[in-house]
C-alpha cells in the first residue's frame, strides 16, 4: 500500500457516494410466544444471541444468503436483487444486523453496501429511490412465504469525503494483520522465511476472522474496507476472492506433496504480487508483512463470499 499522505488526499478530495441497502425482517403473522418474549427480553437489555427468535431468525438470514458451492451459484438475496435490477449481480458481502424500528422493536435485517454488488452497472443504482419502490413491491411475497406480516426495504447513502486519519488507521489494520499472522508462525533459527507456512497461517486466521465481527480489529477492518485509501486496496481483495471462489475444486487431483499442495496459498497473493515475488526473491520485512497481511483479507473476503469453496481451497492446501 502506498503510505504517500498527500497522493491520498488528492484521492480523496471528491466525495465518493456509498449506498447501504437494508433488508429487515419484520414480525411473524402469528406473534407466537418466541417473539414476544424476545421483545420483552430486548426492552430488558437481556443478552439474546441464544434466545430462540434470535436462532429463527438467523436461520432466515442463513437463508437469503446461503451460497450452495461455489460462488457462480446464486443466493436468494442475489436473485432477488437481481430480478429487480433486471442484471445478474454477485453479492461480496452482508452485514447481519439488529435493528429498532418505529414501533420500539427489535428486528433482524442484513444490509448490503453498493460496493459489494457487481456488476453495478444496471436499469438502477442502488441508491436510486425507485430501487427500493420496486423491491418493496416484491416484498410482499417473500414475507408470505417466510410467515411474516411484512419485511421491508430501504437505503442510505452517505459520502466518504475522507480525512488524513484514514491513512493511519489504514496502515495500522495493515500491521495489526500482519503481526497476528507472524506471531502464529514459528521463528526459524537461520532466520530463513517459509512463505508458504506464513501464507497458509494468514488463509487460516483470515478465515477465523471472518466468523468473529465482534473482535475490534475486524470492525476496524469493515469501518475502513470501502474508504480511502483501503478502497483500491478492498476492490482487489474482492476480485482475487470472486477469482478463488469460482475454482472447482473438485476437479483438481488428490493433493500430493504439502509444499505442492501449499503452492496454492500463491493465489490469495494475487496476479501483481506474485509478479513481484517472481521478479525480486528477496523479501523485505515489509513486503513480509504486504504479503501475509493481503493474504488474510483475501481469505477473509473469500469465506464471506463463499464459504465451501473456502474450507475446500485450505483443506487442499493444508493436505488434508
Amino acid at each position: 500500500m502506498r503510505s504517500d499522505l498527500a497522493f491520498f488526499r488528492r484521492m480523496t478530495d471528491q466525495p465518493h457516494p456509498l449506498t447501504a441497502l437494508t433488508l429487515v425482517l419484520g414480525p411473524p403473522q402469528d406473534l407466537h410466544p418466541a417473539f414476544l418474549d424476545f421483545q420483552v427480553r430486548a426492552e430488558r437489555g437481556e443478552a439474546l444471541a441464544e434466545h430462540g427468535w434470535a436462532q429463527h431468525e438467523y436461520a432466515a438470514l442463513d437463508a437469503l444468503t446461503r451460497r450452495e458451492g461455489a460462488v457462480t451459484s446464486h443466493t436468494l438475496l442475489e436473485t432477488i436483487l437481481g430480478g429487480v435490477l433486471r442484471v445478474g449481480v454477485f453479492v461480496a458481502d452482508v452485514e447481519r444486523q439488529w435493528v429498532r424500528h418505529a414501533d420500539g422493536r427489535l428486528y433482524a435485517a442484513l444490509a448490503v453496501c453498493s460496493e459489494d454488488v457487481r456488476p453495478r452497472a444496471a436499469a438502477l443504482a442502488l441508491h436510486d429511490p425507485a430501487l427500493v419502490d420496486a423491491l418493496n413491491g416484491v416484498a410482499t411475497a417473500l414475507s408470505a412465504l417466510d410467515g411474516r406480516a411484512s419485511v421491508w426495504w430501504s437505503s442510505r447513502t452517505t459520502y466518504d469525503t475522507g480525512s488524513d486519519d484514514q491513512v493511519p488507521r489504514t496502515a495500522a489494520v495493515v500491521r495489526a494483520l500482519a503481526e497476528l499472522v507472524l506471531a502464529e508462525v514459528p521463528p526459524l533459527a537461520d532466520d530463513t522465511v517459509h512463505l508458504a507456512d506464513e501464507l497458509l497461517a494468514a488463509i487460516r486466521i483470515g478465515r477465523a476472522l471472518a466468523d468473529t465481527p465482534q473482535l475490534p480489529l475486524v470492525r476496524e477492518l469493515r469501518a475502513l474496507r470501502h474508504l480511502d485509501p483501503m478502497r483500491v486496496e478492498w476492490a482487489r481483495v474482492c476480485m482475487d476472492a470472486f477469482a478463488l471462489g469460482a475454482l472447482d475444486v473438485t476437479q483438481r487431483p488428490a493433493p500430493g506433496p504439502a509444499n505442492d499442495a501449499r503452492g496454492l496459498a500463491y493465489l490469495y497473493l494475487g496476479k501483481e504480487r506474485s509478479d513481484r515475488l517472481k521478479a525480486d526473491p528477496y523479501i523485505t520485512p515489509r513486503f513480509r508483512g504486504e504479503l501475509v497481511a493481503k493474504t488474510c483479507m483475501t481469505a477473509y473476503a473469500l469465506e464471506r463470499l463463499a464459504p465451501q469453496p473456502s474450507e475446500a481451497l485450505y483443506l487442499a492446501m493444508a493436505g488434508g
